[in-house]
């Protein structure tokens, strides 16, 4: 009797302690089904690194702004730092010619334009292109290739930073993403469900400079099963097979 018990209670360990195909998916829909979605417009804030570029009909009036097409141009992808243009503690940026804008809760298409109106005061019919130079994001925990990931487009959101890296491993916990952001200089903790399909109506799906997303492992570490009911009747088996040894 107390073996019985004994493997009975391996069994129940066993099955709780698997990681089954449905710890492993996200997003979960019952079939095809529209999902809302969050409309997120990155909006700039103080410490934004900014590339400005300008290009007009005279570029020999221009050719200032655009520093990172000069013959250091290697040394400037190393560290925009000496090409950028940074926004300032009240959120204003200094461009050389142009002036000071306050573009702090702009969108960069909005910052773009407010540009591009002074400097069709200066320049022959001038093009204006705003990118964030510094857009940033450090991924760890339970992803294959973790580190810094540098963001391309700032309505970059969680799962196309994920799949940067290389995905989620088997041993991620899907249910409990960590998102450490800076919100007013404070660092402030979230946590994301990627199980959950309300996930891509949410502001948190989307990333901003600075986030760190920590993958935490989930408590399921000892086997990996990808088809759980063969388990379960291999177990049983087992079981069945233990049990008719057993001397009476």
């Amino acid at each position: 009797m107390l073996r019985n018990i004994s493997f009975v209670l391996f069994v129940s360990v066993f099955l709780s302690s698997c990681i089954t195909n449905n710890d492993l998916s996200i997003i979960n829909t019952k079939g095809t089904e529209p999902l809302e979605t969050f409309q997120f417009d990155y909006q700039l804030k103080a410490g934004d690194l900014l590339s400005i570029q300008i290009s007009s009909l005279t570029p020999m009036e221009y050719d200032f702004f655009n520093k990172e097409s000069g013959s250091n141009s290697q040394l400037y992808v190393q560290n925009p730092y000496l090409y950028g243009y940074l926004l300032d503690n009240s959120g204003s940026l200094k461009l050389p010619v142009l002036g000071s804008f306050k573009l702090e809760g702009k969108t960069l298409s909005e910052a773009n334009n407010i540009i591009q109106l002074q400097a069709e005061r200066y320049f022959s019919e001038p093009s204006v292109k705003v990118n964030i130079l510094n857009y940033y994001v450090t991924v760890l925990g339970e992803v294959n290739t973790p580190g810094r990931v540098n963001v391309i487009e700032p309505n970059t959101n969680l799962l196309e930073v994920l799949g940067l890296t290389g995905d989620l491993t088997k041993l991620a916990n899907r249910k409990k993403i960590k998102i450490i952001r800076t919100e007013s200089e404070k660092p402030q903790v979230y946590y994301v469900d990627l199980s959950d399909k309300n996930i891509v109506n949410s502001e948190l799906f989307y990333l901003q400079p600075n986030d760190i997303i920590y993958v935490q492992p989930t408590m399921k570490r000892f086997v990996l099963i990808d088809n759980l009911p063969a388990a379960i009747s291999t177990l049983f088996s087992a079981f069945t097979l233990f049990y008719l040894i057993q001397p009476n």
